[in-house]
């Protein structure tokens, strides 16, 4: 993934709203008033957004914890096999490597792409967590693409 610090930065941009409604999720759902509501938005060929993790949500005083922020890369995958490819999906493997820790209360860049989408039964997704352009955690995954 190209990890030049590029921000949603366009004012009036259309936020991404799955065609299969929120059904609660605790990652995207507006409904869920417990989960992390993340919105989408698409920047070329990256779904990506400016997020900050709530200080409910952290492990170490200060640092989001470990699994939020793994359900963060989670979602922003899924979004952008959804939003860029037009493929429903749930996730078969993400492998996570955190670089350096996570603040909460603090405005993060996340951004995912599909690297490839050659494989007939699933997507390769790559997403990334950003603090002023440095990067503090990235996944890489395999979505599975599910019948409609």
């Amino acid at each position: 993934m190209n990890t030049a610090p590029t921000e949603p930065s366009e004012p009036n941009r259309t936020e991404l709203l799955f065609p299969f409604g929120d059904g609660g999720c605790f990652g995207c759902s507006k409904s869920n008033p417990d989960g992390l509501q993340l919105r989408f938005f698409q920047s070329g060929n990256q779904v990506s957004a400016i997020y900050s993790v709530s200080d409910k949500f952290h492990g170490a005083p200060g640092v989001t914890h470990g699994g939020i922020v793994a359900t963060i890369l989670d979602e922003f995958s899924c979004a952008a096999a959804v939003f860029l490819k037009g493929s429903r999906v749930v996730t078969g493997e993400l492998q996570i490597r955190y670089e350096r820790p996570c603040p909460v209360e603090t405005d993060l860049l996340v951004r995912a792409e599909v690297t490839s989408d050659e494989h007939p039964r699933y997507l390769v997704v790559e997403a990334e967590i950003l603090l002023d352009g440095e990067r503090l955690v990235r996944s890489t995954g395999k979505f599975f693409r599910q019948s409609e």
